[in-house]
């Protein structure tokens, strides 16, 4: 890997950041071997507000688009189907950085600017240093059609009192339910990623449907409630210790599948509320993409706030298909589909405070 950076020394700090994410695009340009088409992935892991972070993007998108064309990958294409400059926004105490990885025949080329914070401080203040984090939790080549998470085990949690940690059911703990259009998985989370507890397939069950359908949701009486095309399914938790989790479903005509759950249990899969203990308030997770050809991002936003007034925000590389809050309302599970793998991915994602 070869980097180049570019510093205060060069005249760079003299000038606004846009300027800079043009001077970035030019550098990129000048790449040796740099194909003709190429996609670029733009993503922000900084503190940067979001708005400021899009108007960087699309300052270097237009510089850059001057000599390249942008190939949008499908969904399923392998990651080589085109080059991909992969830009990110990151951070120091001092400043921000833009880097900007280039595909080159002896490898890949690193391109970065710096940009000082002081240029950003009359934005900087807005949402105290909020920011969102992910955490990818479980990746496969199956669709999954939702995930969900819920407490088990206490009072009010689906299944009753139950206290066995080799069924994810042990006392208060959360359990994540991954439906898959043959099956519903259920998984306790152990460290960093997903462990499996038990699969119950749906026996004598065929999926059918023009698209990706399915939901889970919790019913009143503390049951896991599954709506497919023509079926709906109860989960119940085990009783006892030792005991395993039980599936049952029957034949059931389902015109909109989230509405079968009832307004109180289907999530809203482009935007749910989440919060944080350092930042009360109504905070929402929105999805941005219009169309599943096109990489995602999530942003952070409160009530009163429009889309590129956001405080925060997570990027993907592939549209955001089902978002969902965690009991707690602290995270999220979000199912993305990979563009350039083909593959389903569900991320943790969680609003940070501090930088």
């Amino acid at each position: 890997m070869i980097l180049a950076l570019a510093t205060c020394a060069e005249s760079l700090c003299a000038q606004t950041p846009e300027d800079v994410a043009r001077a970035l695009a030019r550098r990129v340009e000048d790449a040796r071997d740099l194909p003709q088409a190429v996609s670029v992935e733009w993503s922000n892991t900084s503190s940067l507000p979001e708005a400021q972070s899009i108007i960087l993007r699309e300052t270097f998108l237009k510089e850059f688009s001057g000599r390249h064309v942008f190939v949008a990958k499908a969904p399923g294409a392998p990651a080589a189907a085109n080059a991909v400059v992969r830009v990110s926004v990151r951070e120091t105490p001092t400043s921000f950085l833009l880097l900007a990885q280039v595909p080159a025949a002896t490898g890949v080329l690193v391109r970065m600017v710096e940009l000082p914070r002081t240029a950003f401080l009359p934005v900087m203040t807005r949402g105290n240093g909020l920011r969102l984090t992910r955490q990818l939790l479980w990746q496969q080549e199956e669709p999954v059609l939702d995930a969900e998470e819920f407490a088990v085990g206490g009072p009010g949690g689906p299944g009753g009192l139950v206290g066995d940690p080799s069924t994810g059911a042990s006392a208060g703990a959360p359990v994540i339910f991954l439906l898959r259009p043959d099956a519903v998985v259920i998984y306790r989370q152990d460290d960093d990623r997903l462990s499996e507890v038990q699969e119950l397939p749906f026996s004598g069950y065929r999926y059918v449907s023009r698209g990706l359908r399915g939901a889970i949701g919790k019913e009143q009486d503390g049951s896991i409630a599954i709506v497919l095309p023509g079926l709906r399914c109860k989960l119940r938790a085990p009783a006892t210790t030792g005991e395993r989790w039980n599936l049952s479903c029957a034949a059931e005509a389902v015109t909109n599948v989230a509405d079968a759950l009832g307004a109180d249990s289907a999530n809203d899969a482009r935007s749910i509320a989440l919060s944080a203990a350092c930042q009360p308030g109504s905070w929402r997770l929105v999805s941005v993409a219009t169309d599943w050809t096109q990489p995602d991002k999530l942003l952070l936003v409160s009530a009163a706030m429009k889309r590129d007034e956001a405080v925060a925000s997570v990027d993907f590389a592939g549209p955001v298909q089902h978002l969902a809050a965690a009991d707690d309302g602290k995270s999220a599970l979000a199912v993305v589909f990979d563009l350039a793998s083909g593959s389903y991915d569900v991320y943790r994602v969680s609003m940070v405070c501090g930088r």
